[in-house]
């Protein structure tokens, strides 16, 4: 469907355009009226006067010759037609006897047709009354036809009750019509000037009103490109200028925003760093804790011994490895993924043996299921967090009690490790929050909700994708899905 400015093209044009044809249609449309009010006007006293200057011609006329037409004096009224138009200007006089004939014609010296030959003049005479018109008059020498304003009077006298004649006199009206379309034109002239002056006037005005709203416009085209700190001068003196101070105001408190959200971001971003510092490093303190006890605790030969202290160091190592990580995001906001191919078996075996320490005193039942006989490219130490980070999320959501099962499978080209958990659930409408920082559900530790953004980042780093199924009451499945190695794509760093 076509939009209104595509339908009205004059909707596009900009403001000044608008305004300076408006302005032109006004006073166009007002030069316009004046023309037919004036004319008309012009016209009505013009045939007034006329109307006047007719009758009383041919009163004067009647009143004279009225000896004349009592005695039938064809020749007197001839001679005196003759005189009266050459005097009063007339374009012809023309005298009917009470018989309704030709008594006398200027045009026509010899009254070669002394009867009315055409019916509308006989009616005319019959009805004895005085009627003014204008008419196309034919002429009689030969020339083209003119308007004239004709009119018949019937010439009274007391002692008679019927008129002695008709007086019939044309006043010519072209003269009158020229006169008429000189004052249409000078008026015109006056308009068009008025028109012009008008036009400058509305480009003044229009330029004072638009120049002020394209500088507000261009204000706001770069603080919408980010430049704060621009002002608009506006010196107007009027609601343009109040606008343009409102303006800078409003920018001023932007800006003054920007800066104090600025500085909230940074702060958020230190503490969003330190929450995942104290996440990170939850895991491994616990691992090391667990070993620790088994140390301590438990009566164990040199190579269990051994083994303890080993899984001791390379946590440690770890979160060493993890702060490294930390310092160097805080420079250049990035972390790089150092990828080896791996037996994916070998590497869920290392994770299970971590997950075993984790559920030390608790009364949590451990179970594997390990079969999926391919090679992997990983970050084993990342890859290790993201599982380790589910297993903890799922002691915690335990409470103390349950099951966790860790199995492993190829599928669809892909390796699969299921990490499942037999607790409450997680209720649908909260599924598509888990994945979000700072989203905590179902824990009895203290946290800060950002391991499993953290996991679902290590994954995507690793071309992978992790999948949640949950119901209410049964508990929760955690499927991570990776490429094997020879589909792995060739990336050697991914953003944290």
């Amino acid at each position: 469907m076509r939009s209104v400015s595509q339908l009205f093209p004059v909707l596009r044009m900009t403001l000044r355009t608008k305004l300076m044809l408006l302005t032109s249609l006004v006073m166009l449309f007002v030069v316009l009226t004046v023309v037919a009010l004036v004319s008309r006007n012009m016209r009505h006293v013009i045939e007034g006067e006329t109307r006047k200057r007719g009758v009383a011609i041919a009163q004067l006329f009647g009143a004279t010759n009225l000896v004349h037409l009592r005695s039938y004096n064809s020749y007197a009224l001839q001679q005196n037609t003759r005189i009266a138009k050459s005097e009063n200007d007339l374009a012809y006089v023309v005298v009917y006897n009470k018989e309704q004939y030709k008594a006398a014609d200027s045009e026509d010296p010899y009254l070669l047709s002394p009867v009315p030959s055409d019916p509308e003049t006989r009616n005319l005479l019959a009805n004895n009354s005085m009627l003014f018109r204008e008419i196309q008059a034919e002429s009689r020498n030969g020339a083209a036809p003119q308007k004239v304003f004709d009119t018949l009077l019937p010439v009274n006298s007391p002692e008679s009750p019927r008129p002695w004649g008709t007086v019939r006199i044309g006043i010519a009206a072209d003269d009158m019509h020229r006169y008429l379309r000189d004052t249409q034109v000078h008026i015109l002239q006056i308009g068009l000037l008025s028109l012009v002056l008008g036009l400058l006037g509305a480009a003044f005005l229009a330029a004072r009103i638009t120049t002020p709203i394209v500088r507000l416009k261009e204000g706001s085209l770069r603080a919408a490109s980010g430049d704060l700190s621009s002002r608009i001068d506006v010196q107007s003196g009027d609601e343009l200028e109040a606008l343009a101070n409102n303006f800078n105001f409003m920018m001023d408190q932007i800006r003054q925003h920007q800066e104090e959200r600025i500085r909230a971001e940074k702060l958020a971003a230190v503490g969003y760093m330190v929450n995942t510092i104290v996440h990170d490093c939850r895991t491994p303190i616990t691992v090391i804790k667990g070993f620790a006890s088994v140390l301590q605790e438990f009566q164990t030969s040199a190579e269990q011994q051994r083994k303890c202290l080993d899984f001791i160091h390379f946590e440690v190592g770890r979160m060493e490895r993890m702060l490294d990580e930390i310092l160097q995001y805080a420079i250049d906001r990035k972390t790089s993924l150092s990828f080896q191919e791996e037996p994916f078996d070998d590497f869920a075996q290392e994770c299970c043996t971590e997950i075993e320490v984790l559920l030390k005193h608790t009364q949590i039942q451990f179970s594997s299921k390990l079969d999926c006989k391919v090679a992997v490219r990983m970050d084993k130490d990342k890859l290790r967090r993201a599982i380790l980070n589910i297993a903890a999320n799922a002691r915690e959501a335990l409470k103390g009690a349950g099951e966790i099962c860790v199995r492993t499978e190829q599928a669809d080209g892909q390796a699969v490790i299921h990490v499942a958990d037999t607790g409450t659930g997680i209720p649908a409408e909260l599924k598509s929050k888990i994945f979000e920082p700072f989203f905590t559900h179902g824990k009895s530790l203290s946290g800060f909700g950002l391991g499993m953004s953290i996991t679902r980042k290590i994954i995507a780093d690793h071309s992978g994708r992790i999948d949640l199924e949950s119901e209410v009451g049964k508990g929760t499945i955690f499927s991570i899905r990776l490429p094997l190695a020879e589909n792995h794509p060739r990336a050697s760093a991914a953003t944290v």
